[in-house]
């Protein structure tokens, strides 16, 4: 009935009128793209990508031919004739080592929250904390064409973002090259936008099936509502935090959380991604404990992205709903109305936060030493290079402000890619991100299986949302948060070629 009246009444016409005309506006329909893969077949059945392909047939010709010959011999081989004694031959463990599969890191990576806290805050192990997902990356790169040689199946999967990233990366390597005043700070500010786009390639193509993927996003919502449930404890215990965390004219807010992840922008970010994927569970559950199991997992994830007070984090996930329901349920719009009206009134923390942030006294600190002082100082060292900028890891990020005393973070990851690369790293980012954005949505309108149609809503939501919160932080500079999203990117890439689909994906 609810919906009857909102889709009869003045404001709903309107609104369903605009969204029908940014549905079939040019810039709409070249984001949205086409449920076929044309421009990439294309590609692949082009001179040049077949001249691409001959190359990589060639390269890979030495390993195919190792990998035909051990399969050869294995059946008759020593090792595979081995008589174990009885009580080893039926252990789960053997079992279980034998089936072990490359694949089987991705639930590593998924856990990256949880195990780089682990190594960072054991003495023992903290030499491993600033490498171990290098370590594994290197792993992937390593074992996943000899898993394949052994299978026979030297196959890579194409996705649409692939040459958006290799046209990405050419850019970025040009402009290393071309404006690098020190090399050692240029190599370590270089890292942050190369490094993590390759998880990109390692979600795209071990990602198998719809079984796997279920699995994995479940472990990844598990991981996060712990994280949360400690962000809930320390707001219930009243955790000391620094003073610079809130203004004095906010006395309201007795503190702000940050779990195991160190600082709430971050743990709110992290929390943006995560919360549409749950719901997304929870919309496709079939069974009422399922229902209620993600209702138990989304509740201290909501309460605990209110209690970092993290405005910014705030605004993403509003975002993210509102992209969330322009996709997938425009229902979802009217739950975020709702919150947004009562939350301030539950809370009084959230309008404290949100009536200052709106105040002339935050936007003159603000102006005089605080976010946009710094955004103003990002555009200055933009104008005064403006097609390279300073050069990478010279200006307002975690590398900047370690080896160059008098920079500050700039609290806008583009404004901050603009500083130190100028208008030519700010447009290919952007035109990346545009890509990326333009890849998912074609997953999502290919995909017919219900199951997997609800995640991928999810994702685009969450990965959305942390676009939308990067104008306001540096959150892609954290190597967790950049290694979550372009994992999850390279699985909603995916989700279309995955087996176990109850409807085959749109051709």
């Amino acid at each position: 009935m609810l919906a009857q009246v909102w889709q009869d009444s003045l404001s709903g016409r309107l609104f369903a009128g605009l969204a029908k005309s940014a549905r079939q506006s040019v810039s709409c329909r070249w984001i949205a793209g086409t449920p076929e893969y044309s421009r990439q077949n294309a590609a692949r059945h082009s001179l040049l990508g077949r001249v691409l392909s001959s190359i990589a047939r060639l390269a890979v010709w030495p390993l195919e031919q190792a990998g035909a010959a051990i399969r050869r011999g294995m059946p008759g081989s020593y090792i595979l004739n081995i008589k174990l004694p009885a009580f080893l031959s039926g252990s789960i463990f053997l079992k279980n080592l034998a089936a072990l599969r490359v694949e089987t890191l991705l639930f590593v990576v998924f856990s990256y929250v949880v195990v780089d806290y682990a190594l960072r805050e054991t003495m023992e192990s903290s030499f491993w904390a600033g490498y171990w997902d290098e370590l594994i990356l290197v792993a992937f790169a390593l074992a996943w064409p000899v898993q394949m040689a052994l299978r026979g199946k030297m196959k890579y999967r194409l996705t649409p973002l692939d040459v958006p990233i290799l046209l990405y990366l050419g850019v970025t390597a040009f402009l290393f090259l071309l404006r690098s005043p020190h090399m050692g700070i240029a190599v370590e500010g270089v890292r942050v936008y190369v490094e993590y786009i390759l998880w990109f390639f390692v979600a795209g193509n071990l990602l198998l099936n719809k079984k796997q993927a279920r699995a994995l996003v479940n472990w990844l919502i598990a991981l996060g509502a712990l994280v949360a449930v400690h962000g809930v404890y320390q707001y219930v215990i009243g955790v000391e935090i620094p003073t610079t965390w809130l203004d004095a004219a906010e006395s309201s807010v007795r503190t702000r959380v940050f779990s195991i992840v160190g600082s709430p922008n971050v743990l709110g970010s992290f929390l943006v991604l995560l919360i549409p994927v749950t719901l997304s569970q929870l919309f496709s559950a079939r069974s009422r404990q399922q229902k209620l199991y993600y209702i138990l997992c989304l509740l201290p994830m909501c309460l605990s992205l209110v209690f970092t007070y993290s405005r910014g984090a705030w605004l993403a996930m509003a975002g993210a709903f509102v992209i969330y329901g322009m996709i997938y349920n425009w229902r979802i719009l009217l739950a975020l109305f709702a919150t947004a009206f009562a939350a301030p009134r539950l809370i009084p923390g959230i309008s404290s936060r949100i009536g200052y942030m709106l105040s002339p006294a935050y936007i003159l600190s603000s102006t005089r030493a605080g976010r946009v002082a710094r955004w103003n100082m990002a555009i200055d060292k933009m104008v005064s290079r403006p097609l390279t900028g300073e050069g990478f890891g010279r200006f307002g990020g975690a590398v900047a402000a370690r080896h160059i005393p008098s920079s500050n973070y700039v609290d806008n990851f583009y404004l901050k890619t603009a500083a130190e690369s100028g208008i030519l790293g700010l447009a290919s980012l952007v035109w990346l991100y545009l890509h990326g954005v333009r890849c998912v949505l074609n997953s999502y309108r290919r995909l017919t299986d219900p199951y997997l149609k609800g995640l991928a809503g999810g994702l685009i939501a969450g990965l959305m949302g942390v676009l939308l919160h990067n104008v306001v932080e540096n959150i892609f500079e954290v190597p967790m948060m950049a290694t979550y999203f372009w994992l999850l990117l390279g699985m909603t890439a995916a989700l279309p070629h995955l087996e176990g689909q109850e409807t085959p994906p749109l051709e």
